[in-house]
């Protein structure tokens, strides 16, 4: 029997049942904390043997693909004989009792790590002393025990390798930038593409997937099959070995992007691959406002990109005219490597051209991408926006954005490089010498457009 599952509170051991529950507790509120916690934690760090069989019982799901509350964790258990030894469902429901509104897991975690290695420790110890007294062993046996015994309890307790083992930059592999597709997918980055419902973000990004000379993973919680059926047939993309896509009308809905079964396939695929998500709303339930939830989903995709994947997410643009580029916390932007807001210039919701904008880039891309649809291709148009003179990229940020304020012009332009002063003075200049209407709009808002004469121009 392993040591750690015959400790006694009445001994003395290190133990904090406090947060043993509220790990458990958190994780059965929201099963995005359960990453996070299971890179530091294993039941060993548990002292109570029904946490433990709790903890086991979330790892069978996670790695299953499947969702972690108080339902599947209860069904879990009663498969395995083990819910009414863990206190039945009513335990299961108490576990988050005087839990934080907002959990500290960082903290809780830190607690159990500490109390299990000094359990592991002492445990380690009180058989040593055990041998030596017996003095019936040869002594080389018992120190070679010993060594093993403590094999890894520094570095558990230290949370990973010391200061000083960790590796120059220039000896980690995949740090050279490259492409999927140049500029929009970076090997090995976090890529978002937002937009309006229907603007052609899903169709843009199997377009995408159905070119790539990599094997490709579509997790979707977001389309229907017969969608997906109609889409890969107007693409002209049969899926197969090299596109594989998890949708809910399979057995299992579509994992979550850190799920182990994805986390496995990427790390055996060479080359590495492009996972879609399609989309945030549908893979997080969460409050999209928060930033530190959101953050947290966030790190759930760049689990990929750190294994080498190129992971792109698919999002709605925000509601607010200050916000249109993506819906949610700031947090969302900071957290992305490059974001493309996705607009639909065809007549009746039809696909037809697409404009691309990059708001995010640490790349050094910037600018507009323009593609025109047609039979089942997405053909991007050679006219690199980027390249043009300032004076022409502001007015073809105004074209393209009618209406538009001074605050979302000036944000605009700087994501380009332009600089805030630069779009500032384009508009007051533009309003003084007639080129630029300025209307007042909906709360006394002012408005921007090009003058009729302006805004004739073909893009």
């Amino acid at each position: 029997m392993d040591p750690v599952s015959r400790v006694d509170l009445a001994h003395g051991l290190p133990v904090n049942a406090d947060a043993e529950r509220f790990v458990l507790g958190s994780i059965l509120m929201d099963d995005m904390f359960y990453p996070a916690a299971a890179a530091d934690l294993s039941a060993d760090d548990f002292s109570l043997e029904k946490h433990r069989r709790i903890w086991r019982r979330m790892a069978n799901l996670q790695e299953r693909g499947e969702r972690i509350d108080r339902v599947t964790v209860a069904n879990e258990l009663h498969n395995h004989d083990e819910l009414e030894a863990c206190g039945g469902l009513s335990y299961l429901v108490s576990l988050d009792d005087g839990l934080p509104q907002i959990p500290n897991l960082d903290s809780y975690v830190r607690i159990l790590h500490d109390k299990g290695t000094r359990r592991r420790i002492m445990y380690a110890c009180r058989d040593l002393n055990s041998r030596c007294a017996s003095e019936c062993e040869d002594l080389r046996d018992i120190i070679d025990s010993g060594q093993e015994l403590f094999t890894g309890i520094p570095a558990r307790a230290q949370g990973s390798r010391s200061i000083a083992d960790i590796p120059s930059v220039r000896d980690c592999a995949g740090g050279e930038v490259a492409y999927i597709r140049e500029p929009e997918l970076p090997r090995g980055s976090l890529v978002a593409l937002t937009g309006d419902a229907s603007s052609g973000k899903s169709t843009l990004a199997t377009a995408w997937a159905r070119d790539a000379a990599v094997p490709v993973l579509i997790l979707d919680r977001e389309n229907p099959l017969a969608i997906i059926r109609e889409r890969l047939a107007r693409l002209g993309s049969p899926d197969g070995p090299m596109l594989r896509i998890w949708g809910g009308w399979l057995t299992a809905e579509a994992p979550l992007p850190d799920a182990a079964v994805v986390v496995d396939w990427v790390r055996t695929s060479d080359p590495k691959p492009l996972v879609i998500i399609d989309s945030l709303s549908a893979f997080y339930c969460g409050d999209q406002n928060d930033a530190g939830e959101m953050r947290i989903f966030l790190h759930r995709c760049r689990r990929l990109a750190d294994l080498g994947a190129t992971a792109l997410l698919i999002h709605h643009e925000g509601k607010a005219d200050t916000a249109k580029d993506y819906r949610g916390s700031s947090d969302f932007k900071a957290a992305i490597d490059c974001g493309y807001h996705v607009a639909n210039f065809g007549g009746d919701g039809r696909l037809d051209k697409l404009v691309l904008r990059c708001f995010k880039s640490r790349f050094g891309f910037s600018g507009e991408l323009s593609y025109e649809y047609a039979g089942g291709r997405f053909v991007r148009c050679k006219a690199a926006e980027s390249q043009e003179a300032p004076i022409e990229q502001l007015r073809r940020i105004l074209r393209l954005q009618p209406g538009i304020t001074a605050r979302q012009f000036e944000e605009l332009a700087n994501t380009r490089g332009l600089g805030r002063n630069r779009a500032r003075n384009y508009l007051a200049d533009g309003v003084l010498s007639g080129a630029i209407q300025r209307q007042t709009g909906p709360g006394k808002t002012k408005r921007h457009y090009l003058s009729v004469s302006e805004g004739s121009d073909a893009d």
